[in-house]
């Protein structure tokens, strides 16, 4: 089994859900927390456990005309690519790409360098449910 197929894909319960959102980090009930928030938002989700896991389904959504709208990226990815190596690849198959970057190791006031690397927002770690709503509603808005 390659990297692509082990991405997990979740559909939202709403009919309308517009946007897709990979959820990137290797700690399973972070994923499922993410997922579920994004859900309830009314969005589609898939998670991946690693960078390269990430990097190939983003590329195969697009491939498949099924973009992501969004990624929310761990930083801290062990082994492998790290998260910012998987945005930079990421970025390289859509310069537009939305990622918001998520570590335990940011600082609020971290924006503008998060800015300035290419990511479209920042989620310090731990987050709530509201906080993670109100970042990729500010991402997707934009």
């Amino acid at each position: 089994m390659n990297a692509a197929e082990t991405v997990t894909e979740n559909s939202s319960t709403t009919a309308s859900a517009v946007y897709r959102v990979l959820i990137v980090d290797d700690e399973q009930p972070m994923q499922l927390l993410a997922s579920t928030i994004v859900e309830k938002l009314g969005y589609d989700s898939a998670t991946a456990a690693s960078g390269e896991e990430a990097v190939q389904a983003y590329r195969k959504a697009a491939e498949e005309n099924q973009p992501f709208s969004a990624v929310v990226m761990d930083l801290a990815l062990p082994g492998g690519i790290s998260g910012l190596e998987a945005t930079i690849a990421i970025k390289q198959i859509d310069s537009s790409a939305r990622v918001i970057v998520s570590s335990g190791y940011l600082e609020q006031n971290a924006r503008s360098a998060a800015l300035e690397h290419g990511f479209a927002g920042i989620l310090p770690k731990p987050y709530t449910a509201d906080r993670l709503a109100s970042e990729l509603r500010y991402v997707l808005s934009r």
